[in-house]
């Protein structure tokens, strides 16, 4: 494998793991945006506050998707991360597509295993109050780390799919 591709591959892999762990943060702003609406400070700053934050925020990710998925070559060229390597050739007969398709099932299974215990737990307390969609009970959650846990589930399971989308987008 070359140096090139090793640093295509990580970049990849971790372009779709900070965006994948960005869906959280998305989510929090979304809830904070509607905890805002629904109490009493309605002023209009406040909300075009909170709608252009979740809008950079968003945009943000994006980029970071865009850039690190679909632009790897010019990051690299950028970050000069080819320099400083003695050999041109990292030793070890890797298959791009093997090496992606087992960073896809690590980063799906990672995000069932950060996710299901949370999902657990959020049902765990559904059934002791058995009030979900009153107000002492807040379902958002239950249904966000449902969500994760089978996005975690499909990732680990159709990673084949995923390399392919993303071998296509690349070419």
């Amino acid at each position: 494998m070359s140096v090139r591709n090793f640093w295509t591959i990580f970049l990849k892999v971790l372009g779709i793991w900070l965006v994948i762990n960005g869906v959280t943060t998305i989510i929090q702003f979304v809830t904070s945006f509607f905890s805002v609406i629904a109490g009493n400070n309605n002023e209009a700053w406040t909300i075009i506050y909170y709608i252009l934050l979740l809008i950079v925020t968003i945009g943000i990710y994006l980029f970071i998707l865009w850039l690190f998925v679909f632009k790897t070559s010019w990051l690299i060229d950028k970050l000069q991360l080819e320099r400083g390597f003695k050999e041109d050739r990292i030793e070890g007969d890797f298959d791009y597509s093997k090496v992606m398709m087992i960073a896809t099932i690590v980063i799906g299974g990672y995000i069932f295993v950060d996710s299901l215990p949370m999902f657990c737990r959020y049902t765990f307390n559904y059934f002791q109050q058995k009030q979900m969609f009153q107000d002492g009970f807040s379902s958002g959650w239950l249904f966000f780390y449902l969500a994760k846990s089978v996005i975690g589930y499909l990732l680990m399971t159709n990673s084949r799919s995923v390399v392919k989308f993303i071998e296509k987008q690349f070419k």
